[in-house]
């Protein structure tokens, strides 16, 4: 008995340098396959911001592109809607190219696509030159936007990478509001131009470092009834319903929040652009915070959606009833957090649900959205103007609650874990 344990332990210590090889070679594996996921949510993330960065940029020095170009402030709003109707109007194109050729290429080819137009715009302050780059640019950012949500997805870091995707590219939008003034001091009229191309410079060479499928493009497959065509999946819609309302209607009122606080509440014009960029910044925390609910307690996802729903009437009802500053800037976080806490959830149910048509999934609840931001934007705008505020903060009131009576069944029921 004492010679056969002997062995036994011999045996066993003989193993012992194997078995301390196979752990490192394991923790080699899992470390480097950490690196390609920080690497693919990094690339995700500078072309969703790049996105988000194109889109506000010339809207950030509206009266000094207004002095340069010789126009009024509404051909400046021309400006921004031409870059919003190509960006909505790709979308779903956009996905079909990313589920056909990668979400790499594609965001390659939008970054580069945005940084030649931006080029092109920085020739000479010309009206018509402006437009032709903001719709050739509006292409590109879609490509950006699709190619980046689809990284993030196929990272392996599932709903809270989407969170931190979606995050970032709210953010940046916010974040070009201040940026691009204060280089306007160098750069003048082409600060707008020539800040999205070091943006979209630097999101080509992430790009281009990021693993091609960092987590495996493979996810489980998609259910029989939903082999169809993602413009024929009824559930995409109410998917889209959410996604529209709490990102669309999101960036609609960010863009005149503002102003309605100026004119309502009379607070002083640098009050009331802090506090009116506050509801695209407060994304930088709610959407990854969507993310992590998602994936940790993914049955608490439909409550948290309809919670967000209802936050979101609120707070833009709270908007029609002037108080101090205090108050404003509880409505704007509260905005924020309503608009960003589903964002995560409904991209990865979308794209697990259709995981044969990830991109194009995302790429449809993504063009209704920026429709609504197309439509909405100009339509919330002349109500402003035309001193119907309450009314129309009414009307975007009732917009949030729309969903709640085509609540999706998959939220919460397919995130990717």
């Amino acid at each position: 008995m004492g010679r056969d344990s002997g062995r036994q332990v011999q045996s066993f210590l003989s193993r012992l340098p194997a078995a301390a090889e196979g752990m490192r070679v394991s923790e080699v594996r899992l470390s480097g396959r950490r690196f390609r996921t920080v690497r693919a949510i990094a690339a995700a993330c500078l072309l969703g911001g790049v996105a988000g960065w194109s889109l506000t940029a010339v809207g950030a020095i509206a009266s000094g592109m207004a002095d340069a170009y010789e126009v009024d402030l509404a051909m400046v709003g021309i400006f921004t809607t031409a870059f919003a109707a190509t960006y909505a109007l790709c979308q779903i194109p956009a996905g079909a190219l990313v589920d056909r050729i990668g979400p790499r290429g594609v965001g390659a080819a939008g970054l580069s696509v945005i940084a030649v137009a931006c080029l092109l715009a920085t020739v000479e302050p010309w009206a018509g030159l402006a437009v032709a780059a903001r719709l050739l640019a509006g292409v590109g950012a879609s490509l950006c936007y699709v190619a980046g949500a689809d990284l993030a997805r196929a990272s392996g870091a599932g709903p809270a990478g989407q969170g931190v995707f979606g995050g970032i590219s709210a953010a940046s939008g916010g974040i070009a509001l201040v940026v691009v003034p204060w280089a306007a001091e160098a750069l003048a009229w082409r600060s707008a131009w020539i800040t999205s191309v070091v943006f979209a410079a630097l999101g080509l060479l992430a790009c281009l470092a990021a693993a091609s499928s960092p987590g495996g493009r493979g996810t489980r497959p998609a259910p029989q009834e939903a082999r169809r065509s993602v413009l024929k999946d009824p559930e995409l819609y109410r998917l889209a319903a959410v996604h529209t309302v709490t990102f669309g209607g999101g960036i609609v009122l960010s863009n005149w929040a503002a102003l309605i606080l100026q004119r309502s509440w009379d607070i002083e014009r640098t009050w009331a652009y802090a506090t009116a960029s506050l509801v695209l910044l407060t994304t930088v925390v709610s959407r990854p915070l969507g993310g992590l609910l998602a994936r940790a307690r993914r049955q608490r996802v439909r409550t948290a959606t309809v919670l967000s729903l209802a936050a979101g009437a609120l707070a833009t009802l709270g908007l029609t009833r002037p108080g101090p500053l205090p108050l404003a800037v509880c409505w704007t976080l509260l905005l924020g957090l309503a608009s960003g806490i589903p964002f995560a959830a409904v991209f990865a149910s979308a794209q697990q649900r259709r995981s044969d048509r990830p991109a194009s999934a995302v790429g449809l609840m993504n063009a209704h959205a920026n429709a609504l931001i197309f439509v909405g934007t100009p339509a919330l705008g002349a109500a402003v103007d035309g001193g119907h505020i309450s009314a129309a903060l009414n009307v975007v009131a009732a917009l949030w609650l729309l969903p709640l009576l085509v609540l999706p069944t998959s939220l919460g029921d397919r995130s990717n874990q």
